[in-house]
């Protein structure tokens, strides 16, 4: 039931396929010079954002495929990124869970994640370094903020579970447009598990889990004025500066 509601409520109001269309190919030349992501969506794809749905694309490549997940929501781009930063305190994906490490030497944001895979299959766990891709910010004018991870060393983490495989390699992204008074958002992830799982099992079920994910972060965005309080520690947006704090609604 909540399900729907969140679909027809992000329906209400929302922009047309052929704005969301226009919205994107202002954007996606410089997203692929300044991300390297090839994401190619198609007028079917624009027509299931605007009915309130999150569309899925799989796209093919050298190794494991990429899973991408788009969707709309009336929320701004600040309470979604704040939602998407602030991870520590929700789960978006429940066979997921993680735990922060601190700075890399970089700079960038050091993430320990731990997936719960069902038997027989042993569980995998991973090192990610997280960094916002300024340059983006700075050449969509603030417009297109984008926030990409990549596989660090595992050696930062003293695992929970030591049976679990570490994974060979991991890499992906958020990014959050302003559309239409809302955020067009979009995440992309591709790994390989390693082990004796295929890529191609990985890719499934990267899939399948991008509504969950997606929904999960849309629901938070309309709730994260309460908790992004005056008391709550500065996050830097996909510019690098601190979003101001919300105002409780």
């Amino acid at each position: 039931m909540l399900l729907v509601l969140l679909i027809v409520t992000r329906a209400l109001g929302a922009p047309t396929a052929t704005e969301l269309e226009a919205i994107w190919a202002e954007h996606a030349s410089l997203i692929g010079q300044k991300s390297g992501a090839d994401i190619t969506l198609s007028a079917a794809e624009f027509r299931t954002i605007a009915k309130g749905e999150i569309a899925k694309r799989r796209t093919r490549q050298d190794g494991p495929d990429t899973a991408i997940g788009i969707g709309w929501t009336a929320e701004s781009k600040d309470k979604v990124w704040v939602s998407i930063i602030d991870d520590i305190h929700n789960t978006m994906v429940s066979s997921l869970s993680e735990e922060r490490l601190g700075l890399s030497k970089t700079g960038g944001k050091l993430l320990y994640q731990h997936l719960k895979l069902p038997w027989p299959f042993q569980n995998r766990h991973w090192v990610i370094e997280i960094r916002n891709n300024v340059e983006m910010a700075t050449a969509s004018q603030g417009k297109v903020w984008e926030r990409v991870w990549a596989l660090s060393d595992q050696r930062a983490a003293t695992p929970a579970d030591a049976a679990a495989l570490w994974v060979p390699m991991i890499d992906g992204a958020w990014l959050t447009i302003d559309a239409a008074g809302g955020t067009l958002v979009v995440y992309r992830a591709r790994t390989t598990i390693g082990g004796v799982v295929p890529d191609e099992v990985v890719t499934r079920w990267a899939l399948s889990t991008l509504d969950e994910m997606l929904e999960n972060l849309f629901e938070r965005a309309g709730e994260i004025s309460a908790h992004y309080g005056r008391d709550h520690a500065p996050i830097r947006g996909g510019d690098d500066i601190n979003i101001e704090q919300f105002k409780a609604e």
